[in-house]
C-alpha cells in the first residue's frame, strides 16, 4: 500500500517535468525557426521576425515606372526562401510595411519597417510625403546600405489626428557613391491617435 500511495504522488510530478520539457523544446525550436531565417546584416532596429508577416510587403518593382512595359519586369520574390534572389537590373526589391500607427505626433511608429534587402543592388534613402501634398515631408531617412533596415520611424512634421495616405520615395543609389539610380514610389497608409 505504501508502493502505491508513492507511486499517486511521483506520477503527476513526472508528467509535469515531462510536461514543461516539451513546451521548453517547442519554445526553443519556434524561436530557432523565427531568428534562423531573418536578415543576419541588419544594422538597425529589430528583426524582421519580431514584425506580423501579414502585414509586411515584399515585392519587387521596376525603379522606372514609366519604363515599366519596356525595360524591365516585375519578378516574383518569396519571402520564405532562404536563398537570396538575384533582382533583375532596374528592379528594387520593396520590403516594408504599409500602415504606420503613430499614438500620438511625438511617439514614433512602433509597427513601422523599412529594409532595403540584401538582394538588392542598390543602396537607398527614402521620403515619406502627405499624397494629397508631395511638398509635406513626414520624414526623410539616412541612407540605407544593402541588407540594412530601419524601424520605429518617427513624423518630423507636424499633423492632427487621423489617418493619411502617403507616398514613400525610394530614392537609389550605386552603393558607396551618390550615382542616383532612379526612385521607386509605393503607398503607406499612417494612422495619428
Amino acid at each position: 500500500m505504501n508502493n502505491d500511495l508513492k507511486k499517486e504522488r511521483i506520477y503527476p510530478v513526472v508528467i509535469g517535468i515531462l510536461s514543461a520539457l516539451i513546451i521548453i523544446l517547442v519554445v526553443t525550436i519556434v524561436v530557432i525557426l523565427c531568428t534562423g531565417s531573418g536578415n543576419e546584416n541588419n544594422q538597425q532596429g529589430e528583426s524582421l521576425a519580431d514584425f506580423d508577416s501579414s502585414v509586411i510587403i515584399r515585392a519587387t518593382v521596376p525603379t522606372d515606372p514609366v519604363d515599366a512595359g519596356q525595360n524591365s519586369e516585375p519578378v516574383d520574390v518569396n519571402p520564405m526562401e532562404n536563398e537570396p534572389v538575384k533582382i533583375p537590373e532596374g528592379n528594387y526589391q520593396v520590403t516594408m510595411t504599409t500602415e504606420w500607427n503613430y499614438p500620438d505626433i511625438g511617439t514614433p511608429a512602433e509597427d513601422s519597417y523599412v529594409e532595403n534587402a540584401v538582394e538588392n543592388p542598390y543602396d537607398t534613402r527614402f521620403s515619406v510625403v502627405l499624397a494629397s501634398d508631395e511638398s509635406v515631408k513626414l520624414y526623410e531617412s539616412p541612407r540605407l546600405p544593402v541588407g540594412s533596415f530601419t524601424t520605429g520611424i518617427p513624423i518630423k512634421t507636424e499633423l492632427a489626428p487621423g489617418s493619411y495616405d502617403c507616398i514613400m520615395i525610394y530614392t537609389l543609389y550605386a552603393p558607396g557613391t551618390d550615382t542616383n539610380c532612379g526612385t521607386v514610389r509605393v503607398g503607406l497608409k499612417i494612422n495619428i491617435g
